[in-house]
Formats: structure tokens, sequence, C-alpha cells
């Protein structure tokens, strides 16, 4: 299938709506009407439940929000940390975690300049950095990482967590190179999408685990 959604596959996750039963008869669970057979009495009128029904759809203000290799649509690389974190929160709410600012050797690896901040939207990270990058110096966004979902977030052809190498070939024909696992290293592809290179980690099924662009930080 060509160019597939992917990414609801990821918002399927994250949004749940209520579900309501129907006024004109009884339903019972998961909104299957019920009847009283041949002999049997209605005591009691047929309970009704509300089940949530799943959605696919991302927030309208979350639809500009898209991976790309030099920002996420709303932000890009060398945006300085407030107007990038308000660009986010606009789209996905506030932040579920923020670092603050600390020493560079961190959780999230050797990364540049002096001191980095993480800013965490569930598995959506932005790093910020406060040395000079390729895409800037004082402090400034320097990298975004997508470990898991939610948030459902994807490129512009709807790549993202959960795809695959696969995927990204028919996404991106010609635009995708495969660099082999070699231990202790996984296996990933570099993705020349839209706005530069995105890199895609993959498991040994050739599944997406992590995705990032920017400058990396080193182990």
């Amino acid at each position: 299938m060509r160019h597939r959604p992917l990414i609801a596959l990821v918002a399927a996750a994250l949004l749940v709506v209520a579900g309501c039963g129907s006024d004109d008869e009884p339903q019972g669970r998961a909104g299957i009407t019920t009847q009283a057979t041949d002999g049997d009495v209605a005591d009691e009128p047929a309970a009704t439940t509300s089940e949530p029904a799943v959605s696919t759809t991302l927030p309208p203000e979350a639809a500009a929000l898209v991976l790309r290799g030099d920002g996420l649509g709303l932000t890009t690389l060398g945006a300085p940390p407030e107007e990038a974190v308000a660009a986010v929160t606009a789209a996905l709410g506030a932040p579920t975690r923020d670092s603050g600012w600390e020493p560079a050797f961190s959780e999230y690896g050797t990364c540049p300049g002096d001191q980095i901040r993480g800013v965490e939207w569930d598995h959506l990270v932005l790093l910020f950095t406060d040395g000079p990058t390729e895409h800037g110096s004082g402090q400034h966004l320097f990298s975004w990482r997508v470990t898991g979902a939610p948030p459902a977030v994807g490129t512009a052809t709807g790549f993202g967590y959960q795809a695959t190498a696969a995927d990204a070939e028919e996404l991106y024909p010609g635009h995708v190179v495969r660099i082999q696992a070699e231990e202790p290293f996984p296996g990933f592809l570099e993705i020349d999408a839209e706005g530069g290179r995105i890199t895609a980690y993959l498991d040994g099924a050739d599944t997406v685990t992590n995705l990032e662009a920017g400058t990396p930080c080193g182990e």
C-alpha cells in the first residue's frame, strides 16, 4: 500500500474518545443490542455501558508538527529554547519532563557544549545546548529524538516509530542508506527526508525503535 499513514498506527494509542449508546434501543457492552428471547422475561432494563472508541486523528494544533531533518515543522534546529518549547507545547500540551540545564555528559549521552537541557513530551525529546553546533551558537535546539509513542508524530509521509526499513524504501525511494548492525551497535537507516537527514534505528526485525535528527551525542 503506497504512502500509507503509518503515523495513524501510533496515534491510535494516543487519543481516546468516549463512545456513547443510542437513545432508541437498549445497549449492552460495546454497543451490542440486547433483546429478550422467546420465553425470557426482562425483569430489568438492559444495562448501558460506555466503552471508549479509539480515534486515529491528531489534535488540529498538532497537524503542523512533523519530523524533519531540520526540525519539527513548528520549530527548527537552532531555535532558542523558549521559542522551541513554546511551539511544541502549543501543539502537544505541557512537557512531561524538563531536565533543566545539566552537564553535557548525562543520560542523553556526551553532547556538545558544557551544558544541555532535555525537554520531553513522553517519548519526543528536544535537546538544547549552550555551545556551538552546526545549527547555531549560544543556547539553542540542536537535536530531536523519538524513542516511542506517544506522542503520535511522524514525517510528512507518515514515517515514524514502528515503521520498517521497507516502509522507508517505499516512502523515500533512492534516499535511504542502510548501515548494518555491528555489535554492540544496532543497524540503522540514514534517510534523506524533508529538510535533511533523519536517522532511524532498527531492531532485529527491521522495525524502527528510535529516530533522531540534528547533531548527535556520543556514548
